[in-house]
């Protein structure tokens, strides 16, 4: 952050919340893996007294500070960065397509 970015109080605000919320994420008091946008907004209105509606977070998180902190928005759930992984494939269930597939593949007699 640069000093001239601390002049205006509600961006000075808005970078710690987001510092905030990272901390909370961190810290396990939120579940990064099942929080909606409903909960982010009433989030950003308790801490820090920030009031957006829906479009204008969309268009936040493209932008610093909050694209530090939030990949994507998928649907109604927030997407927070280092947590938007896709869980591994089952190991057993691909093992049991690769078995059945050979079985397929065998000639018949």
């Amino acid at each position: 952050m640069f000093l001239f970015e601390f002049a205006d109080p509600t961006s000075t605000s808005y970078v710690v919340i987001v510092n905030q919320l990272k901390s909370d994420i961190d810290n396990g008091h939120i579940d990064p893996n099942n929080f909606s946008t409903d909960q982010l907004l009433a989030y950003l209105q308790d801490n820090a007294n920030v009031a957006l509606d829906v479009t204008d977070l969309y268009d936040m998180i493209k932008k610093p500070p909050l694209n530090t902190v939030i990949s994507n928005i998928q649907g109604d759930k927030v997407v927070f960065k280092g947590h938007d992984e896709t869980p591994p494939p089952d190991q057993t269930q691909s093992q049991e397509v690769v078995g059945q597939m050979a079985q397929n593949a065998m000639p018949t007699q």
